[in-house]
């Protein structure tokens, strides 16, 4: 599972035509948007996953997404005689969303959902994101599958950004709200890794938008508070090799300093699959 906002997205990083998953893969499994992004959907309908059509957040498709990578590389190493289980992927993300009232990641929100691209894409996420996962696990119980989740969450730039210092006490209540929920809807104490930000300029004085504000240690402190918890982890992309202390945005963001390359995406990924494999 991969959710949150636009780095979950892969804004800003769109594939070159030769790396599109064009072709349905074979032991990757995706919900294309057309059947399944729906409150009304009753059963899923899984496909042959493609690098477009697979976010059932915004439209936006064939990006280096953290999903498209690891979905290339994981049937790239089934196809070379690794031995892994086939792999479901859920996608569901929208840029510039934060967890707070104001945005579409809030736990209370009414459920809601109009379609489209960033700008125009307006759905409550946690109700379905909740709706979704409790229709996977059924379909996996009825398909015989065991299905081992994780949760690999990327956002809260937006909560760093635009909670009031009055309101940021009740940020952990959120995520633990959020998480619990998706729990509970895939009746399994799955793992979460949540990806915390790069929160040092370097020495240059470049860095991600967010790093420019005083806060921005906030919301990693509250990530670090949840991963004391159940099952729950910080990912810290400094640990990549794209990592630079001395290149422009530590060597992990485009130009535009907030999103991340289309090499950290593929290196995360890299590091997913490595763990599958090493068990």
């Amino acid at each position: 599972m991969l959710f949150g906002q636009s780095n979950a997205v892969g804004h800003g990083i769109p594939m070159k035509p030769e790396d599109r998953i064009v072709q349905p893969l074979k032991n990757v499994f995706g919900l294309a948007r057309d059947p399944n992004q729906s409150f009304d959907v009753r059963e899923l309908s899984w496909s042959g996953y493609t690098s477009a059509g697979m976010n059932l957040g915004e439209t936006q498709d064939d990006t280096y997404s953290l999903a498209n990578c690891l979905a290339r590389q994981w049937q790239d190493a089934v196809d070379a005689g690794t031995r892994l289980p086939d792999l479901y992927i859920i996608h569901i993300a929208i840029g510039a969303q934060g967890v707070t009232e104001r945005f579409m990641w809030y736990p209370e929100r009414p459920p809601k959902l109009v379609p489209g691209p960033l700008g125009t894409a307006d759905i409550s996420l946690f109700p379905l994101a909740v709706h979704i996962l409790e229709l996977a696990a059924r379909s996996f119980d009825a398909a015989g599958i065991v299905p081992e989740y994780v949760l690999h969450w990327r956002g809260g730039e937006e909560d760093e950004l635009f909670t009031p210092e009055e309101l940021r006490p009740v940020l952990r209540s959120i995520y633990d709200r959020l998480f619990r929920g998706f729990r509970a809807a895939a009746g399994q104490n799955f793992p979460i890794v949540i990806h915390r930000f790069c929160d040092k300029p370097d020495d240059n004085g470049n860095c991600p938008a967010w790093t420019c504000f005083e806060t921005v240690n906030y919301i990693n402190s509250v990530f670090d508070e949840l991963a004391a918890g159940d099952n729950i982890s910080v990912f810290d992309a400094r640990t990549l090799p794209a990592y630079d202390r001395n290149a422009r945005y530590h060597g992990l963001f485009i130009d535009d300093g907030v999103h991340y390359t289309p090499e950290v995406n593929n290196q995360v990924a890299a590091g997913i699959l490595q763990k599958y494999i090493k068990k």
